[in-house]
């Protein structure tokens, strides 16, 4: 066959997301190749990717960049489409003329029956056809790992080419997957905090409440690649230890705090294109009854290994936190992914009870599920004086000194080297 399809280009334009697929790379050690597609470089679906903004390709021309190749150079038309696609849809017909002596050319194919509605990822096939008179001939088939988030991601991601901060399809493959079908940032933000608070088996450093993967406030890093691999992945190595000997004993890389949660939570919700920041609180003070992350009751968050109660009585003396993180949703609505609210059984009957009557009565067209959350005890989507209510204690003189700080938002930088 004298005609062959060399190469497909998803981001021919580095410097916009406007037209083309956004700047990518694997993680922090390898990139992701342009031409993504190259018929003389086998690659697989996942090395041969790419990804769309809802938000900057919103009624633009996107479109696909291929080179074509024939040989004997001998000149001449042909017209190609493809069929398949999946979110990015079947390409329509498009005329590749060849000069003679000209060996290669290049044609844009028109995304035109694309579908960028929501967070997805998705592998997909294309089945090229060619023909110079009436009849289709097969040319060649052509499979790529297609993400769609909701705009170009906020920093700390870049879009400089070439920067190691460019989103990482090691994160995309997990964060697309756990906020799939989200079309709103709230959403998205929404299934992050529930995913890091509940899918990890994380659990709180009852002893220190000190971090592990090392971001606190401007000016430190965050280590992104080991929160990937091990907990993301599940690779945590079973040593070292966290309380060894103990009935605490656990692997001490899935043992977090405030920072490890509210820095993995927006990073997570960034790359898909929510604007979420990470704020330090200083100082916080005494907590009300909560579940901090992987653990029960608490109002003691640092019993220690083999020491006191995390839930004792509510104005007990006790310890408490002097400062705390936590995610806000356009630096406005709070998310807390390092724990909920401890809701009552009672409470919990009257809130689900609540919303089930209310869905019924509507005949399901008002489903409140925020109802559902709170009986759930989940901190999200508060403004800073409700937030400030359910999590603080300060009923009592000594708790009420330790409180009386604000959140601060923070640079979030992670580690590239």
């Amino acid at each position: 066959m004298p005609l062959t399809l060399k190469t497909i280009m998803f981001n021919h334009d580095v410097l916009s997301a406007d037209t083309s697929s956004m700047n990518i790379r694997r993680n922090k050690d390898f990139e992701v190749p342009i031409p993504e597609y190259d018929v003389a470089i086998p690659r697989t679906p996942a090395q041969s990717c790419a990804a769309y903004t809802m938000q900057e390709t919103k009624g633009q021309n996107v479109f696909v960049r291929v080179a074509f190749t024939l040989s004997p150079a001998i000149g001449g038309t042909y017209h190609v489409r493809a069929t398949g696609g999946g979110v990015l849809g079947a390409l329509d017909q498009q005329t590749v003329t060849f000069a003679p002596g000209m060996g290669t050319q290049t044609v844009d194919f028109p995304l035109a029956h694309r579908d960028f509605s929501r967070i997805t990822q998705q592998d997909i096939t294309w089945q090229w056809e060619y023909r110079q008179g009436k009849s289709w001939h097969n040319l060649a088939t052509t499979q790529h790992h297609i993400y769609i988030v909701l705009k170009v991601p906020a920093a700390p991601w870049t879009q400089t080419p070439g920067d190691k901060r460019n989103p990482w399809t090691d994160l995309l493959d997990v964060c697309c997957a756990k906020s799939a079908g989200s079309r709103t940032q709230a959403d998205a933000a929404e299934k992050i905090i529930k995913s890091v608070n509940r899918d990890y088996s994380l659990r709180y450093d009852i002893v220190s409440g000190a971090p592990r993967y090392g971001f606190s406030t401007s000016g430190s890093s965050f280590d992104l690649t080991g929160w990937i691999d091990f907990v993301l992945k599940g690779n945590a190595p079973a040593n070292p230890l966290f309380c060894g000997g103990t009935g605490e004993q656990y692997r001490n890389f899935l043992i977090v705090n405030c920072y490890d949660c509210a820095a993995s939570s927006a990073l997570m919700a960034t790359v898909l294109g929510a604007d979420s920041g990470y704020f330090f609180h200083a100082p916080f003070g005494y907590l009300n009854y909560v579940l901090p992350i992987g653990r029960g009751k608490c109002n003691n968050p640092f019993p220690g290994c083999t020491g006191n109660n995390p839930a004792v009585g509510p104005d007990d003396p006790r310890t408490h936190f002097g400062n705390h993180a936590y995610t806000k949703l356009s630096a406005t609505r709070n998310y807390d992914s390092c724990m909920r609210q401890w809701v009552s059984p009672l409470n919990r009957l009257v809130l689900i009870l609540l919303w089930l009557i209310i869905f019924i009565i509507t005949l399901g067209l008002l489903n409140l599920t925020s109802l559902l959350n709170r009986a759930d005890g989940w901190l999200i989507d508060l403004s800073q004086a409700d937030y400030n209510t359910i999590v603080v204690d300060t009923s009592q003189p000594f708790e009420a000194a330790a409180n009386g700080g604000s959140p601060a938002l923070q640079t979030l930088q992670f580690r590239v080297v």
